[in-house]
């Protein structure tokens, strides 16, 4: 891994060979279809562009020449064309391999020839910052992936108390999953524990056992979970039930052991989520109808839990919990949109 620090300078590119091919291609990118591209090795070197290089990050360009995107190398490999796999090909999100093959053979021909066995140089790459000059594009095709979160304590502030375990679950509105992370954490030394708290651990001995089984330091654990926020495609909303109880946890953890945060606004320079988050018990309250002091999570029926009871176990209790998130997206899509005038809001 390129350390941070020593980072090679980055190059301004376009996709493609016209200003219509680079805005299509692009548009792929930020919609988190497209991690992939490749090249011609002829068209790489001293006379050509610069090789890619792992870790680099590099910035794309639209039709127009703007700065749109800020990408991030992962790999680089060079291979015959014939030997590219559809595993690869899939990555570059331009149809099936039928249409990937039809695509740049035709592209290699009009942009110095193609053979079956010319040398290809294949790059992966992950979306890192979307600019100015992408926003547009970008909140038209890219899909929220929502980080639906529960975290477990021995006590109720991280001012005072340490995280214990959390897991999260990433899901779209839709229900499409990708994938969840979860982790025990060791108590800080520099925090105590809530009596009160831990007299009510003791009546879940079972959740407590698996809460409190396997801990890691807390200052390995964060980076990684930013990383796999990071790196899953599209933009990231965190959820939580309620978004002031686990986010305010998770967002401590976060600032003190990995740099960024929940709720970091344009403040921090390293910023995994957008917006300000969804406090699913909010969500739930208002489009259940009921007023204020009728909501709680318990007053949803077991089918939106998908049947999955809460056991205060973080993995447990936020798969549940993203299972609500998709059934209240199916009541939101059913509400008529609101209108009126304009607001001034800026």
């Amino acid at each position: 891994m390129t350390d941070r620090g020593t980072r090679p300078e980055p190059i301004r590119f376009s996709f493609g060979d016209s200003p219509e091919l680079a805005d299509s291609l692009l548009a792929l990118v930020l919609a988190g279809r497209k991690t992939a591209t490749c090249g011609a090795l002829r068209d790489y070197g001293a006379a050509g562009e610069p090789m890619p290089v792992v870790g680099r990050r590099d910035i794309v360009l639209n039709g127009a020449g703007e700065e749109a995107a800020v990408i991030e190398t992962l790999s680089v490999e060079t291979r015959q064309f014939d030997a590219i796999s559809p595993d690869f090909t899939d990555r570059e999100g331009e149809g099936d391999y039928a249409a990937w093959r039809a695509g740049h053979e035709a592209y290699f021909a009009r942009n110095g020839g193609f053979s079956p066995d010319m040398d290809i140089v294949c790059e992966t790459f992950r979306l890192v910052t979307v600019l100015p000059a992408g926003r547009p594009v970008y909140n038209q095709v890219a899909t929220p992936i929502f980080i639906v979160t529960d975290i477990e304590s021995d006590g109720p502030t991280p001012l005072h108390n340490s995280m214990l375990s959390f897991a999260s679950v990433a899901i779209e509105a839709d229900g499409t999953r990708h994938g969840s992370f979860e982790a025990q954490l060791l108590q800080r030394s520099d925090r105590i524990t809530n009596e009160q708290t831990m007299e009510w651990w003791q009546t879940q001995p079972e959740a407590w056992a698996a809460t409190t089984a396997n801990a890691e330091d807390p200052a390995t654990v964060m980076p990684l979970y930013a990383d796999w926020v990071e790196n899953l495609p599209g933009p990231k909303v965190f959820v939580a039930a309620p978004m002031i109880f686990d986010g305010l946890w998770m967002d401590h953890y976060l600032d003190e052991y990995a740099g960024t945060r929940v709720l970091s606004g344009p403040f921090k320079q390293r910023q995994i989520f957008r917006g300000g988050g969804i406090c699913l018990y909010t969500m739930a309250g208002t489009l259940r109808g009921a007023p204020y002091l009728d909501w709680g999570m318990s007053k949803l029926p077991a089918e939106f839990y998908g049947h999955i009871a809460h056991t205060h176990k973080a993995i447990d209790d936020a798969e549940g919990f993203a299972n609500v998130l998709v059934e209240l997206f199916k009541i939101s899509r059913a509400l008529p949109p609101i209108s009126g005038s304009k607001s001034d809001f800026r």
